[in-house]
C-alpha cells in the first residue's frame, strides 16, 4: 500500500529533475546570448556556427532531455508507487548518462 509521503517524495524529486533541466537551459541560453552581445558590441555579425553559440544550444539541448529524463522517471516511479512494487531501471539510467555523457564531450570538443 502507497502512502502520500511517497507521491509527495516522488514528485520532490521530479521537481529537482525540472529544476536541474531548467537550470542547464538558463545557462544555455545565457552563453548563447552573451556571444550575441560581445559580438553586437564589437560590429561584427554573429555566425550561426560560433562555437559558443553551439555550446549554449548544447547546453540547451542537455537541459531538455534532463527534463524529458526526469518526467519518465516521476510516471514509471508512480506507477511502482501504485503497484507496491520497485524496478531497478539500469538500462534507462544508463542510456540517460550516456547521452549526457556525449552532449559534454561535443561541449569540450567545440569550446577547445
Amino acid at each position: 500500500m502507497s502512502s502520500d509521503t511517497d507521491h509527495f517524495a516522488n514528485k520532490r524529486t521530479f521537481l529537482a529533475w525540472m529544476r536541474t533541466g531548467i537550470s542547464l537551459m538558463g545557462f544555455g541560453f545565457v552563453i548563447a546570448k552573451f556571444v550575441i552581445f560581445l559580438h553586437a558590441l564589437e560590429g561584427k555579425p554573429t555566425s550561426a556556427f560560433s562555437t559558443s553559440l553551439i555550446a549554449g544550444e548544447i547546453m540547451i539541448v542537455v537541459g531538455i532531455i534532463t527534463i524529458g529524463y526526469g518526467f519518465y522517471e516521476y510516471s514509471a516511479n508512480e506507477k511502482d508507487i501504485e503497484n507496491n512494487k520497485y524496478y531497478s531501471r539500469k538500462t534507462e539510467l544508463f542510456i540517460f548518462t550516456a547521452i549526457v555523457i556525449g552532449m559534454a564531450i561535443l561541449l569540450l570538443l567545440f569550446i577547445i
